[in-house]
């Protein structure tokens, strides 16, 4: 369990491809958070989305237009949900402090050089582009810019004399590794580290990510051969014991997990996007962890 003190400032931390902002999903008319959240905090499109800014500027939490990559907004995602469920606690006389959020995700993009379509905005040596738009016509190198945001919101918060303590740094994302194969999926380990390093390194920790509680998800869909997805979930395990504190969400563990073919309960019918549930029982998770319960 997690206590806060008044000068604490968790933070929630959300990347990958299109799961990490639950792609084709969207929050009914009354859950979206339209009206700036008083207490949780996000980085907007509209100020951040730069490689030349100094600064970070955080803004009231919105479920829309808070994504540095993409632009799909009022989604059901982990992060909307979790504000929500944030702000709500606090308004029911909980005392927590502020919470701040970072998202950053495209769809369809993958840790390697080069794959089939060559977009790969996540291979950490990709040359710095910045294109910003809805998918697929944005085109962003996403490693600069989401090391140098983490690296900047740190400061920030450190300068406003709070103590920055990320509560999850999820990474929702190994599909086009499985999709793809072969040389991206050999490299997988030396890239994801290489990524990983990156992450822990910006926000201030150690290449064991001390501090710094990494959330994997266990590739459960049937639409990759099993031998990829099975590679895959190894190489997740193998992280969970290597990292000093980094856990796998696996929809198993969740009541919505059962046998029907392709959907098994938890993905829409393309059999690799999550249902609305499934991102709900990722942020219940994200709030048991803290929380103890």
């Amino acid at each position: 369990m997690m206590t806060f003190d008044k000068n604490d400032a968790p933070i929630l931390i959300v990347l990958g491809q299109s799961n990490a902002h639950a792609h084709a999903t969207q929050l009914p008319a009354g859950e979206r958070i339209e009206t700036p959240l008083k207490n949780v905090h996000g980085l907007s499109r509209e100020f951040n989305q730069y490689y030349d800014i100094d600064d970070v500027t955080w803004s009231g939490f919105t479920s829309g237009g808070m994504n540095l990559g993409e632009t799909q907004d009022h989604t059901c995602c982990l992060a909307n949900v979790f504000a929500a469920k944030w702000q709500a606690a606090i308004d029911a006389g909980e005392q927590l402090p502020d919470l701040y959020v970072i998202q950053v995700s495209i769809g369809g993009q993958g840790i390697a050089e080069f794959e089939v379509h060559g977009w790969n905005m996540w291979y950490a040596m990709r040359e710095p582009k910045l294109k910003p738009g809805p998918f697929p016509e944005a085109d962003i190198s996403l490693y600069p810019l989401t090391t140098n945001i983490l690296s900047l919101a740190m400061i920030n918060l450190i300068a406003a004399g709070k103590r920055p303590r990320v509560i999850g740094l999820h990474w929702n994302h190994f599909e086009t590794e499985c999709h793809t194969g072969s040389r991206a999926l050999n490299q997988a380990e030396e890239n994801y580290k290489n990524l990983f390093w990156g992450f822990f390194t910006a926000l201030g920790s150690d290449q064991t990510g001390k501090g710094i509680p990494l959330y994997l998800y266990r590739p459960l869909t049937e639409n990759y051969e099993p031998n990829r997805l099975e590679k895959m979930s190894a190489l997740f395990d193998g992280f969970a014991s290597t990292y000093a504190d980094c856990r796998i969400l696996d929809l198993r563990e969740s009541g919505l997990y059962n046998d029907t073919p392709k959907t098994h309960g938890i993905f829409q019918n393309d059999g690799i996007h999550y249902t609305p549930d499934a991102h709900r029982w990722f942020a219940e998770r994200q709030w048991n962890d803290i929380f103890n319960k």
